[in-house]
């Protein structure tokens, strides 16, 4: 409901008066703070049981219905809310902190990732498998880890196939793609993909070939070899983003505005083929998603005086993804499992040697709208004033 309490934020106050100007409504606050809203958004933000709800999407009243001229006949605060009487007759409700919280047109609160380099092990998130599965206060705890870094660490997961599912499952349903639901990395000759080869592997954003790549991504280590290589390289790409915009704008730009395409095909199976900018920004210009893999790179198409540029910017991407004072290196012990958002996060591997040890790790995909509901859902309980925040949303255009 749009009148569901909570704290202003853009004022910290709460309304104290309210004045019709016509086609605006002045509101005054109890901290001394002063807004205007306009009339006819006000209208349109009833939700009474005639106008109905939108958050549930049981809505009836639509912009349409609302008109240019719709005006307020009558005005008034008390008992905790302010009342309307609309020229119509209409009678609307709302909250004083929501008003307040709209009346200064600030819009709502961005949530501002914590960004991180090399220096990720001293803020990595770890949280033990069995109360992530039985508890979900531990459950949210380790949301709001993937909230802030985009990874976090789950211990003490048994090193047997069913786990990863039943862990998974915990933070969404579990996606299904063309290679399955959850899925066996395990290096072989015959490799399908480049995660069952041993060899290292650049930071990069899985399946950036599809309309709507992953969201979030489990890696749940069975067998290791530790020792033996394959230490996992995982880079926040907000960071790496961060640094061209300030290093090399004009490169950070092309990336945000130039169309990159890449694509994936196994004969006769599938063909997937996506355009996309590799670095994503809301409105604001706040980086909200990274969408990069060299090896899913098509031959690009660009006019002659940008397709250089468009090379070197995606030249600059690498070389600050292959830096190592940029990447987290971890190596994954059975019973492990790495969790991490998929368009955030770049993983990688160094090479190891297929015959000394065999590496297993199986794997699987949830959407980052599930995941962000179930830390907003779980927020309602156990951390009100974040549930409202505005999530990043990711490289999808």
């Amino acid at each position: 409901m749009l009148d569901t309490p909570r704290q202003s934020t853009a004022t910290g106050g709460l309304v104290r008066a309210i004045r019709n100007e016509g086609d605006r409504i002045a509101v005054d606050l109890d901290n001394g703070g002063t807004g205007r809203l306009s009339t006819r958004w006000l209208r349109l933000a009833c939700e009474c049981e005639v106008c109905g709800d939108t958050a549930s999407g049981k809505r009836w009243l639509t912009p349409a219905d609302v008109p240019v001229g719709v005006r307020a006949a009558a005005l008034d605060v008390s008992g905790g809310e302010v009342s309307v009487v609309w020229d119509d007759g209409h009678v609307s409700r709302y909250g004083l902190d929501f008003l307040a919280s709209h009346a200064g047109g600030w819009g709502p609160v961005r949530f501002r990732p914590q960004l991180w380099s090399s220096d990720l092990s001293g803020k990595l998130g770890r949280f033990a498998f069995d109360a992530v599965v039985e508890d979900n206060e531990a459950l949210f705890g380790s949301l709001r880890a993937l909230r802030d870094h985009g990874i976090a660490m789950l211990t003490g997961v048994p090193a047997e196939t069913e786990a990863t599912a039943r862990v998974a499952g915990r933070y969404g349903p579990i996606r299904e793609t063309s290679y399955g639901k959850v899925f066996d990395l395990i290096s072989r000759p015959d490799a399908r993909v480049a995660g069952e080869t041993a060899r290292a592997q650049i930071p990069h954003t899985d399946e950036p070939f599809r309309y709507s790549p992953p969201g979030f991504i489990f890696f749940h280590a069975i067998r290791t070899g530790a020792g033996s290589g394959g230490t996992s390289l995982m880079v926040d790409g907000f960071h790496v983003a961060e640094l061209m915009r300030t290093n090399t704008p004009e490169l950070f730009d092309l990336l945000t505005r130039q169309g990159v395409t890449f694509h994936r095909e196994h004969g006769g199976e599938v063909f997937f083929s996506a355009e996309a900018h590799v670095i994503s920004l809301d409105a604001a210009g706040a980086v909200t998603g990274i969408r990069y893999n060299d090896r899913c790179l098509a031959p690009q198409w660009a006019s002659e005086d940008r397709i250089d540029g468009l090379i070197e910017a995606l030249a600059e991407l690498t070389r600050l993804i292959r830096d190592p004072q940029n990447q987290f290196q971890h190596q994954l012990q059975p019973g492990e499992v790495l969790l991490f958002d998929n368009q955030r996060v770049l993983h990688g591997r160094s090479a190891f040697d297929p015959t000394l040890a065999v590496r297993h790790l199986r794997s699987c995909n949830i959407d980052r709208d599930g995941v962000h509901s179930a830390f907003r859902t779980l927020a309602r309980r156990f951390a009100p004033q974040e549930a409202e925040a505005v999530l990043y949303q990711g490289s999808i255009f």
